[in-house]
């Protein structure tokens, strides 16, 4: 399983890789990025992951935008420490 990590915080996405890599050694992380415009620029260039792991709020917006400006039709799993977005 290929995984994408979209999370601006460092502890938070070497705590996601962690606890992927636990439930499925397997599992390949194929990046980790910051930003809306750093991710947008990876999923324009590369093949589509099998998941999505992303943070709401990133370092240069929501991730939201993400969707506005390259087309995902991979799942994604929202991980925020906001409770305005459950």
């Amino acid at each position: 399983m290929k995984v994408l990590i979209i999370e601006d915080e460092k502890l938070a996405s070497d705590r996601l890789t962690k606890m992927i890599l636990e439930l499925e050694p397997t599992a390949e992380i194929v990046g980790t990025f910051v930003s809306v415009k750093s991710s947008v620029e990876w999923l324009k260039s590369h093949a589509a992951p099998n998941v999505i792991m992303m943070d709401i709020n990133l370092a240069d917006g929501q991730s939201f935008e993400i969707f506005s400006q390259v087309e995902v039709k991979t799942p994604v799993i929202f991980t925020t420490a906001y409770d305005e977005h459950a």
